[in-house]
């Protein structure tokens, strides 16, 4: 794995990094490969990293590095989905559906059945019991879409599923809960693009996410596949594909 290089690294690895940003970002001014990672080397990795959708965080992890060496495993995959923003606190379910389906949230409110639907408007996801993928795919059936049972997915089996299209996870947030059988809160988004190294651990895998939380404004982001599935392995509770 590509050692992270970050504020204070040295070494020969830092300068060929500089070496790799000057050649591809041509700042002005260039950075001097002195192999000294500082602020103007950190401030051009940030550029590198927004320039091509990688967590921006400063940092030459392998992320970053099998991007900036043009060794990924595969071409990147970036899908143009409509980014839609949720109108309220709980309809994220709607409108995740709608940016899947090129709708908009009314539309995927009249067309779920109201038994599916919570008392606050969220969607009930069968987390306290054993038919997720019963409710899930009855969903999917209603709204055009597949649905993957609950399970882990390996890097390959993302990126292929992502090559087909956009996916919709639809996350539980409190795992413990999850597993003693009482249910759990979740939040879906829509994963619009894939990038990275291949590497079936998925420290080198950057996910681009359409996530309609805060209601009105949502955000586009990117996150690294190993440290979501860490924090949250309940992340792909069920997976909706087109």
């Amino acid at each position: 794995m590509a050692t992270i290089l970050k504020n204070g690294s040295r070494g020969p690895e830092v300068k060929k990094l500089q070496e790799a940003l000057n050649a591809t970002l041509k700042p002005r001014p260039l950075l001097v490969p002195d192999g000294q990672f500082g602020n103007l080397t950190r401030s051009a990795v940030l550029a590198l990293q927004r320039k091509n959708w990688l967590v921006e965080d400063g940092e030459a992890g392998p992320a970053t590095q099998s991007c900036l060496y043009d060794i990924e495993a595969f071409a990147p995959i970036l899908h143009k989905v409509s980014f839609i923003a949720q109108p309220t606190n709980t309809t994220c379910w709607a409108t995740s559906t709608a940016m899947m389906k090129n709708s908009t949230v009314p539309i995927i409110i009249a067309r779920t059945p109201p038994d599916m639907i919570a008392s606050d408007g969220g969607l009930l996801n069968s987390s306290e019991s054993d038919q997720a993928i019963v409710t899930g795919q009855r969903y999917g059936r209603i709204h055009g879409l597949r649905c993957n049972a609950p399970m882990s997915w390996s890097v390959e089996l993302l990126r292929q599923a992502l090559s087909r299209g956009p996916l919709m996870f639809d996350m539980l947030w409190r795992v413990d809960e999850y597993t003693a059988g009482r249910g759990s809160p979740g939040h879906m988004i829509v994963v619009v693009g894939m990038r990275g190294d291949g590497n079936p651990d998925g420290t080198g895998t950057t996910l681009r996410i359409h996530d309609p939380w805060p209601p009105n404004r949502g955000k586009i982001y990117s996150k690294g596949y190993f440290k979501w599935s860490v924090d949250l392995p309940t992340m792909t509770y069920r997976v909706f594909e087109r």
